[in-house]
């Protein structure tokens, strides 16, 4: 049994004008508490959701895209929707074979679970973890354990 939705599955920007598709499921879906992450959502995390590359491909418009440079001094490129300035995804560093989408742009979020949460000593005091979600300090170094614990999560 799965607790995902058949694939794929579509999603956008606020204004409708950039569209995407996720032709397959995600690597894993976590909330990340750095300052960064506040600042860029107005908000106390962000949401993220690592998908292979070859499974999304943008259906309608053009992203635009901002260098963001992390505190880490790395750069980060930012895809948003050039017409409202919603953020869609982002390429991390980590290579070119993946990309993180903004789950919350997805047209159907009812399936969402985060399994892991990052940077948590930097969320707001009031932020409160469930008992099955992985906690890290900082930026975990290895990402493995957050694949497996997706994987649990959706054979539930």
């Amino acid at each position: 049994m799965s607790r995902l939705p058949d694939f794929p599955v579509e999603g956008g920007c606020a204004c409708g004008s950039l569209r995407y598709r996720l032709n397959a499921p995600p690597i894993a879906v976590y909330t990340c508490h750095c300052t960064d992450c506040q600042s860029l959502t107005g908000s106390a995390f962000s949401m993220a959701m690592p998908v292979f590359r070859k499974d999304f491909e943008i259906t309608r418009g053009e992203p635009g895209s901002w260098p963001r440079k992390a505190t880490s001094g790395t750069v980060i490129p930012q895809r948003f929707c050039p017409q409202c300035g919603a953020r869609i995804f982002t390429e991390p560093p980590g290579g070119p074979h993946s990309l993180t989408i903004r789950p919350g742009t997805l047209d159907d979020t009812s399936w969402l679970h985060p399994v892991s949460a990052f940077w948590v000593k930097s969320a707001q005091s009031w932020v409160r973890f469930a008992d099955d979600v992985l906690q890290y300090e900082t930026q975990p170094t290895d990402f493995t354990p957050v694949m497996k614990a997706w994987k649990a999560w959706i054979e539930g």
